[in-house]
């Protein structure tokens, strides 16, 4: 049985039974137990199903989100590869937004690195971090929204953070998501939702970054379809078949391979 038709059956499985072993799903499908939790870890990385001690169960339907603290440690090879591909739609003497998010701190991250990008674009966003790399690394024009500040998450939400938003002519906005399916880009704060939405109306483009850690999760409020963005940028791990799914229905998506840096592989060696 080829692997896409056994994380197929997995999928299916969960979603009846709500929670399954690995040993009834070795059986199941007549393969090892280590078979099946190589699918399912890949699986839950999709957003498909959580680990549980000795198998797993379905995602619950709605998530809350994890403090900025835990968020900066998960996926970062993906996220890297993520920065280093929107960076390619950014120009020299653009208006860019970053949103509030770990993944948009690393598109800051790598565009300091390039002097033609660092000290000429003028960078707009609601994240500390975000500002914070700015005003260390660069010498651009740099603007913070204000509004009332979200502690766990670095960044400021609500009415004011809104208004600012939709005061200006951005170029290109990056918005980032904790949770998207193979229509919605959502979220589980109803404060963000205006913040987002301010930013996909000021902005001539907009570019939803995100990892396929990612997928599949839901937020209570949806913000945008997958359709009307300019543009999706994930990892290459998204299944084949979501991966039709979204370009078929018009989605401009674009995959990276995750990038694997000296500081990675030297964690890995340690670990």
């Amino acid at each position: 049985m080829i692997p896409a038709e056994r994380q197929r059956r997995i999928r299916q499985a969960i979603e009846t039974k709500g929670m399954i072993s690995f040993a009834e799903m070795a059986e199941i499908l007549d393969v090892s137990q280590m078979t099946v939790r190589r699918d399912m870890q890949l699986l839950e990385r999709q957003g498909h199903l959580t680990l549980v001690s000795g198998g797993a169960e379905r995602v619950g339907r709605f998530f809350t989100e994890l403090p900025m603290s835990e968020k900066r440690t998960l996926q970062h090879a993906e996220k890297t590869a993520i920065a280093r591909e929107a960076v390619k739609m950014v120009r020299p003497g653009s208006a860019i937004y970053f949103d509030a998010g770990t993944t948009c701190l690393a598109i800051a991250e790598e565009i300091v690195k390039r002097p033609e990008l660092r000290d000429s674009i003028i960078a707009v966003t609601n994240d500390f971090t975000v500002i914070n790399q700015f005003m260390l690394n660069s010498g651009c024009r740099l603007y913070h929204t204000g509004g009332e500040v979200l502690r766990e998450n670095k960044s400021c939400i609500g009415e004011l953070t809104s208004r600012v938003i939709s005061g200006l002519n951005i170029d290109l906005a990056f918005l980032s998501s904790s949770s998207w399916n193979e229509t919605w880009m959502s979220t589980p704060n109803e404060a963000k939702i205006a913040v987002k939405i301010a930013a996909i109306k000021a902005s001539e483009r907009t570019v939803l970054v995100t990892d396929t850690s990612k997928f599949g999760k839901v937020g209570f409020f949806n913000v945008i379809k997958l359709q009307e963005l300019d543009a999706v940028i994930t990892d290459s791990a998204l299944s084949p078949d979501i991966q039709e799914h979204l370009v078929r229905t018009g989605v401009n998506l674009k995959l990276v391979d995750p990038v694997i840096d000296d500081e990675d592989l030297d964690e890995g060696a340690s670990a």
